[in-house]
């Protein structure tokens, strides 16, 4: 009787046991369900700091949805561009590798890989992902412009232009194919072909100023310089502050002496929208050297500083700043310009920029 009551009590020990392990730890669904809602959780944190640029922020929120989601490729794609973001390039390429390897037909990840690998000038292996996602998504027309503009920077024109023709095939109405297409025909010397899909890219898109733009470029290398007006007069019509229209019809003005109008059409490019910062350092430069030609300094400082707001570091316009205020008895103003170039020259490696630096340096009084 002893054994069979302890038998029962054991019994009912083992039960209670059984009960309470079942109620303490959840199944195996239960735990994947919730490790999916938080790392839902953490996603949207993750986007909403990235909307607002806070980069790192956006970085830890994706790092603890990939700890929940260790297998999910999409998320690895996302936290490897944000990494770029911040110039992590290591740390991307390692995140990316990860998520094509997760996922080989992630066609994201891919042309992520390739974005990240031609930062570090690697194309090579930028050639590789960004055709693997060629391969996996034959509408990506991102990867076909990547890849020939890779292969036009390899010098490879012949490649860069069957590969865009190969995108046009995909998608006849993107004017930008055919101006790409157009760029690498002129670099391989075929004038008469680029002229052909300019015209192509005109017909499909006649109120595009890019492609006004670039009939005009065209007609003005041949000296055609009232075709290569008429073509920026129109796209100037379509948007009055085209930065590179502007930028063009200046130089015609400034070949026929012009330079009043030259200046202007200058001054209207620099006040367009969302203007990149190689545009606006490339139409300052253009103004200073316009300023300069006419003998007028003044206008060529102010350029210069504009310059300096864009590219703080840019060493090269620091040297010419610094010698136009030194032939201005400006020398304290000049000096310490001249030591920023200093600076950068010796930062950058660049011995004939410190050679010039130091002699400019030696004359002021």
């Amino acid at each position: 009787m002893p054994l069979f009551r302890s038998v029962i009590n054991l019994t009912n020990l083992a039960l209670v046991l059984v009960i309470a392990t079942a109620i303490a730890l959840p199944t195996a669904d239960q735990a994947s369900a919730q490790s999916k809602k938080d790392a839902t959780e953490w996603l949207k944190q993750g986007r909403q700091l990235w909307q607002k640029n806070d980069i790192s922020g956006a970085i830890a929120s994706y790092q603890q949805a990939s700890q929940l989601e260790p297998k999910n490729s999409k998320i690895l794609t996302s936290l490897g561009f944000l990494l770029t973001q911040q110039n992590n390039y290591s740390a991307a390429i390692a995140t990316l590798e990860r998520a094509t390897k997760l996922d080989a037909t992630n066609a994201k990840a891919f042309n992520a890989l390739g974005f990240v690998y031609v930062r570090i000038k690697d194309y090579s292996n930028a050639l590789s992902a960004y055709r693997r996602a060629i391969a996996l998504d034959r509408e990506n027309i991102d990867a076909y412009n990547s890849v020939g503009f890779l292969l036009s920077e390899q010098k490879n024109y012949a490649e860069a232009a069957k590969i865009y023709r190969q995108a046009i095939a995909v998608a006849p109405n993107n004017p930008k194919i055919y101006l790409n297409l157009g760029y690498v025909l002129r670099l391989n010397g075929d004038k008469k072909g680029a002229l052909a899909i300019y015209n192509q890219a005109d017909k499909i898109a006649p109120f595009d100023a890019d492609v006004l733009v670039a009939i005009g470029s065209l007609f003005a290398e041949q000296n055609q310089n009232a075709e290569a007006i008429a073509k920026y007069n129109r796209a100037l019509e379509i948007n009055p502050r085209h930065p590179q229209a502007n930028l063009a019809i200046s130089k015609v003005f400034q070949s026929q002496g012009n330079y009043a109008e030259a200046i202007a059409s200058l001054r209207r490019a620099a006040t367009a929208r969302n203007i990149s910062t190689n545009s606006s350092v490339e139409i300052q430069m253009a103004i200073a050297d316009l300023y300069i030609q006419q003998g007028s300094l003044s206008g060529a400082i102010v350029a210069y500083r504009q310059i300096l707001e864009a590219e703080p570091e840019d060493a090269a316009t620091y040297l010419a700043l610094g010698k136009l205020l030194s032939t201005q008895q400006r020398a304290i103003e000049a000096r310490k310009m001249l030591e920023n170039a200093e600076r950068f020259f010796s930062q950058q490696g660049n011995i004939d920029g410190l050679a010039q630096t130091r002699k400019a340096l030696s004359e002021i009084k």
